[in-house]
């Protein structure tokens, strides 16, 4: 077996879960009680809290799922959601810091079943410098920012 057949196995298996992981935050939804196949409302709505009953609503949080390189080295992929609240009206800020100054880049919400989605976004390599970035996303909901906590991600 040649010394390239475990890295490129490596890598599709990496490749594989990092699509599986991400197809449950860009998956298309509709509103299941009307059965209509019509997209949910455009109108925010918080979900209830696990265990609670619908009267108490879940804390609005943002939340990062996925900050990596792509396993061919062009790309940084992340991903993210919101918990807590279901929308379409709103921009997700996914921000890349490093030695005091960042950049952003902005994903349109989508809502998903309990969620709202922030979505995939690939952002290519040579905007980065070599280095660790600390990465976050966030998204105002009802006039109120929530941010994820950072990740490192390093560049290498």
């Amino acid at each position: 077996m040649s010394r390239i057949a475990p890295s490129v196995a490596a890598a599709a298996a990496t490749a594989f879960v990092v699509s599986a992981l991400l197809s449950a935050c860009t998956a298309p939804v509709t509103d299941s009680r009307t059965d209509t196949g019509v997209p949910a409302s455009a109108t925010p709505t918080k979900t209830a809290s696990p265990g609670t009953g619908d009267s108490t609503a879940a804390a609005i949080g943002a939340v990062l799922v996925v900050a990596a390189v792509d396993p061919d080295g062009r790309n940084v992929t992340v991903s993210g959601y919101v918990q807590g609240v279901v929308t379409d009206q709103g921009t997700c800020v996914f921000t890349f810091s490093r030695n005091g100054s960042s950049f952003t880049v902005d994903h349109e919400a989508t809502p998903d079943r309990s969620t709202t989605s922030c979505g995939t976004v690939q952002v290519p390599i040579a905007s980065f410098e070599r280095g660790a970035y600390e990465v976050t996303v966030g998204m105002t909901v009802e006039g109120t920012p929530s941010t994820s906590p950072s990740t490192t991600l390093v560049i290498p």
